[in-house]
């Protein structure tokens, strides 16, 4: 066997362990203006109930961050999570052929295509849920490439010069790149003004270092109901809700209580939980 074939098949491996793309069922489907075709898994609510996006990393599909769709579904809200088909497995596994698959995953994690393509995605999701009824409340949460998806609709500034439309409530983003990054200069969460969550752990290694690069991007947020949640030991997938499924019922638990929060109107501090520290702004 030679290298190169050692390493598709281990990527293979890695692949279907982080997307469980061989199982994934996706239950309804909406159409992009383009006429393509968006494959979601979506979980119901009774009534016009608020509206949670589930955006995947890189490389995953409708399955991806279960435990954070699953938890949002038991606060009261209709989740979508779309399978974003242009930075989705076919995409992971056509990385390989680099010879340097990480670098060229966080290259295609900050195309600018790509990442129109699920901004597309997010158009064409919303704009189908709104005309369903009169969504009281509507929020965007994502991992990795999907933090990224969250960031640049809320309005961080970017490398891309691509505009966000501010459509949401509240954004949640888990594994954000940081300030400094290929995507994201300084300075350029300045222009955010609506809720933000932002999750990682101390694990959590990014395309700068370690966790403590994603840590600018929460320090660039103005004041203003804004929250970072750090998890002691949590790695970049335990994040993404498929090595670790505790870390993800965690992630889940603090989304809920944060959105429950920015909805109340009032400021609360988080609880406290083990292996968790809280920072608020």
């Amino acid at each position: 066997m030679t290298r190169n074939t050692r390493q598709a098949a281990l990527f293979a491996i890695f692949l279907a362990t982080i997307t469980g793309a061989a199982q994934a069922e996706p239950q309804s489907a909406y159409l992009r203006a383009d006429g393509a075709r968006i494959e979601a898994r979506v979980l119901d609510a009774p009534g016009c109930a608020p509206l949670a996006i589930v955006s995947h990393g890189f490389g995953g599909n409708a399955k991806g961050n279960p435990q954070l769709a699953e938890a949002l579904n038991r606060a009261g809200y209709r989740v979508i999570v779309p399978s974003h088909a242009e930075s989705g497995p076919r995409a992971l596994v056509s990385s390989i052929g680099s010879g340097r698959p990480r670098e060229r995953i966080l290259d295609l994690a900050a195309n600018p295509a790509l990442l129109g393509a699920r901004e597309a995605d997010v158009t064409a999701i919303l704009a189908t849920e709104t005309q369903r009824c009169a969504v009281p409340f509507k929020v965007l949460a994502g991992h990795s490439m999907g933090a990224r998806t969250v960031l640049l609709e809320a309005g961080a500034n970017n490398r891309n010069g691509t505009k966000g439309a501010d459509r949401f409530d509240a954004y949640i983003a888990v594994s954000p790149a940081g300030e400094n990054s290929m995507l994201f200069p300084k300075g350029a969460m300045a222009g955010i003004r609506k809720p933000v969550l932002m999750i990682t752990g101390t694990r959590d290694d990014g395309e700068g270092g370690g966790y403590e690069n994603r840590l600018s991007t929460f320090e660039g947020l103005p004041p203003g109901r804004k929250r970072l949640a750090v998890i002691t030991d949590a790695t970049h997938f335990d994040l993404g809700g498929r090595r670790n499924p505790a870390v993800g019922r965690l992630i889940g638990e603090v989304t809920a209580e944060f959105l429950a929060m920015v909805r109340s109107g009032r400021q609360a501090r988080a609880t406290p939980r083990p292996n968790v520290f809280f920072s608020d702004k």
